[in-house]
Order: C-alpha cells, then structure tokens, then sequence
C-alpha cells in the first residue's frame, strides 16, 4: 500500500515536473524568440539611420558644391568685368585713332 501510494505520488511527481520543464523550455523559446525580434528591430533601425545620416551627407555634400559654384561663377563674373574695364582704354584708343 505504501509502495503504491509512493509510486503514485512519484508518478504525479515525474508528470509535475515534465509539465515544469516544458514551460520553462517554452519560456526560454519566447525569450529566444523575443531577443531575435529586438535585434531584427535594432538592425532595422540602425539600417534607417545609416540610411539618413548618409542621406543627410549627400544633401550638405551637394549644398556645399552649390555653393561652390555659385561663388565660383560670381567670381568668374568679377574677373571678366575686371578685364573689360582693364581693355576700356585700350579699346577707347583704338576707336578714337580711326
């Protein structure tokens, strides 16, 4: 009788704690699982924000480049007017000789 009780209560016992372990390994799956999401997560969002600080490298690059052409040609402009006002006299001279 207590040999039967004692097996019994074992029994219940191994059923118990097969029970216990398969929701500590299905708990342990969800944190698997749950750690995986957040680091697809992560890397998305790592992904977007190498995407616009790059983004936002090209749109100074190509700021700056206007810019620099920009000064560049009103230089250019300066320069040519500086020569035509050198040439002024030149040509003055030329025209009053005829």
């Amino acid at each position: 009788s207590d040999l039967e009780n004692t097996s019994g209560a074992m029994g219940i016992n191994i059923v118990e704690l097969m029970i216990l372990m398969r929701e500590d390994t299905e708990r342990r799956d969800e944190v698997r699982r749950a750690e995986k999401e957040q680091r697809r997560c992560d890397d998305i969002l790592a992904r977007e924000m190498r995407y616009n600080a790059e983004k936002k490298k090209a749109e100074e690059r190509r700021r700056q480049e206007k810019l620099e052409t920009e000064e560049r040609s009103r230089r250019d402009k300066e320069e040519a007017c500086a020569r035509s006002q050198e040439l002024m006299p030149f040509i003055s001279a030329l025209v009053k000789k005829e």
